[in-house]
């Protein structure tokens, strides 16, 4: 219950209380009058009467006559006359029940009307006693009346009463409900400052702690932000030409090289110039730093409309130029334009081609390469590009045997789609500083028979080959939300959502509609995770899903950080429960920067998981940087409590 209701409960308990009692005693104080009034009646009717009675000397049928004179015009219950042995003489009685007002009323008030006695004396005789009592049906009416008028009086009051109370209430109160506002507001990870300070010492008080918590945290984030931004900056890009660098490319990389990367495969292309330490000989350092900014601006150029191409400087002569979804032969004919280009930088800033010039090694990739072996190959294509007479040379990946074709797996693939054949499979992600389980990774395993099945990794690729794997977690979303109850091995579990299939226009229906139907039916609670560079884009499409999943109360989680964010501003407006970026990300940040990341994430509530994470060597290292949640093999190998 709301501390408005509480207090206003309280009041209105307490004034209506009062008001009672004022009523009761009120209508108490009535009641004695009018049992009062009836008394004085009835005995200035006995004076009166027993002065007419002596006149009639013993006179019985007088005296008959008179009181029945007096009982006619009067409202009496009783009149009877008795002589001086109490024998009665004559009496005149009403039956009458009392019907003017209602039942329970007669029940619930006792009213009492007092007998009236005078002697009735002929002389210096007497003759006898009068007895008189009042007729209380009138007042029982009257009475009845006054309680009307008390009650309407009343009702009317307390009406205004509880009206102006609950005015009242709501004018005191309001600096509070914008406190809890601001309460409120805190756990989403959003500041509200609020302008009214209230008058109310007490609550001044509470709004003004509550405006310096939120502003120092607000400060906090802004600080953070400012310091990663700037960190960001200086440890992803190259000083002298702008453009990325060898850290930059190795924390992008891991995004392209797994098995469900948007593209199988890609070129990397490495440019080095040879000749340079002649060149800063012959024009200056200076000269030469502006022929690698005319040289970047090339490179820029050459790549401008080649999609989710990466360049960078790896080292002081030599740059990679990193081009997803392309293949080799489309590469030799950039190759040669960028060598021609640099040729003619070469020549407008005074060099010698002879002892200048430009070498390209060009590496088709696949997705099953490692960092290591990509880099490797890459150096290996360059060495033999040196010793070709047109220093370009290209380097393929030694292609490894199917064991089946592209149509075989298309057609199990569409099979497996068809019949529902896919299973899930988790593993946990676990806090190392509690050894608690913190959520359940989802995956799938495709499903062949009762004694066998494809692995996520052995069958997503030739999926996205086939162009069937937003086909496959159509059907996984749809498994997942209708058979919930299959999965009630821990409490919270995760899912992955490519890119590729949020973007499909018809995702967001599908979706919206199996929420709608089965959100409610959901046996545990869900994490959904988006990719970083899709919630960094802030579309129209993004904003729709955080939406449509927080009216059902699904958490948010983003993979893939690398921090390549010009503002993280975004983090705020998302408010994920977690980001998740692989190992080495953490482990090749500089302190500076994870600390500012830290100051980021901890302002608003978000967790850091180190993804990727195969042995307790790499787990220490996490450690010592802070890092506590992790995922990967190495948490089979843990003992959790």
């Amino acid at each position: 219950m709301t501390l408005y209701k509480q207090t206003a409960l309280l009041l209105s308990l307490f004034l209506l209380t009062i008001l009672t009692t004022v009523l009761v005693l009120n209508f108490q104080s009535v009641n004695r009058g009018v049992e009062e009034r009836l008394y004085e009646d009835a005995k200035n009717t006995a004076t009166s009467l027993s002065l007419s009675l002596g006149g009639a000397n013993g006179d019985l049928s007088m005296m008959s006559t008179m009181i029945n004179a007096n009982f006619d015009s009067g409202n009496y219950r009783k009149i009877t006359l008795v002589d001086v042995e109490n024998n009665p003489l004559y009496e005149r009685v009403i039956e009458s029940d009392i019907v003017v007002v209602p039942r329970w009323f007669t029940k619930l008030v006792s009213l009492r009307a007092p007998v009236a006695f005078a002697n009735v004396s002929a002389g210096w005789s007497q003759v006898g006693i009068l007895h008189i009592q009042s007729d209380s049906t009138y007042a029982y009416k009257q009475l009845y009346s006054i309680l009307m008028d008390l009650l309407i009086s009343f009702a009317i009051i307390a009406a205004l009463s509880l009206t102006v109370l609950n005015l009242l209430l709501h004018a005191i109160l309001r600096p509070l409900k914008e406190v809890q506002k601001q309460a409120t507001a805190i756990t989403k990870n959003e500041f509200i400052i609020q302008e009214n300070i209230p008058y109310t010492k007490e609550l001044s008080d509470v709004v003004l702690g509550m405006n310096n918590m939120v502003s120092k945290v607000k400060a906090m984030f802004d600080k953070g932000n400012e310091e990663l931004k700037a960190h960001k900056e200086l440890e992803y890009t190259d000083e002298n030409t702008q453009l990325r660098n060898r850290k930059y490319l190795i924390d992008r990389l891991p995004a392209y090289l797994k098995v469900d990367a948007s593209y199988e495969s890609g070129v990397n292309m490495i440019v080095a110039f040879n000749g340079i330490n002649e060149a800063n000989e012959r024009i200056g350092h200076q000269q030469v730093d502006k022929l690698f900014v005319a040289i970047a601006e090339i490179f820029r150029k050459s790549t401008r409309d080649i999609n989710e191409s990466i360049v960078a400087r790896i080292n002081g002569t030599e740059f990679s130029i990193f081009l997803p979804g392309y293949t080799g032969s489309d590469a030799i004919g950039l190759a040669k334009s960028i060598q021609k280009s640099c040729f003619n930088a070469i020549d407008s800033a005074g060099l010698n081609q002879h002892e200048t010039f430009v070498c390209i090694g060009i590496y088709e990739y696949n997705h099953k390469n490692s960092i290591s072996e990509l880099f490797s190959r890459s150096d290996n294509a360059l060495a033999q590009a040196k010793f070709n007479h047109e220093h370009i040379h290209l380097e393929k990946t030694d292609t490894a045997v199917e064991v089946m074709g592209k149509v075989a797996w298309k057609l199990l693939i569409n099979k497996a789609i068809e019949k529902s054949r896919f299973s899930f499979v988790s593993w946990a992600v676990v806090d190392i500083k509690n050894m608690k389980t913190v959520h359940h990774v989802l995956s799938i395993n495709l499903i062949l028979d009762k004694n066998s099945s494809y692995s996520y990794a052995q069958f997503m690729a030739p999926a996205i080959q086939s162009g069937l794997s937003c086909d496959i977690y159509k059907k996984i979303v749809t498994m997942l939300f209708n058979d919930s109850v299959s999965l009630l091995g821990a409490s919270t579990y995760s899912l992955r959502l490519p890119q590729e299939y949020l973007q499909k226009q018809e995702t967001y229906h599908d979706i919206s509609e199996l929420l709608r139907a089965n959100a409610s039916m959901l046996a545990f609670k869900l994490i959904i995770e988006l990719p970083d560079r899709l919630v960094r884009q802030d579309s129209k499409n993004i904003r729709e899903y955080i939406e449509l999943f927080r009216r059902y109360s699904i958490d948010i989680g983003i993979f893939e950080f690398i921090g390549e964010s010009e503002d993280y501003q975004y983090l705020k407006e998302l408010r994920p429960s977690y980001i998740k970026a692989q190992s080495s990300y953490f482990l090749t940040q500089s302190d500076q920067s994870i600390s500012a990341l830290r100051l980021i994430t901890d302002s608003i509530g978000i967790s850091l998981i180190a993804v990727g994470v195969s042995d307790m060597e790499t787990l220490e290292m996490l450690r010592e940087k802070g890092i506590s949640i992790v995922q990967g093999k190495v948490t089979e190998t843990l003992e959790l409590d």
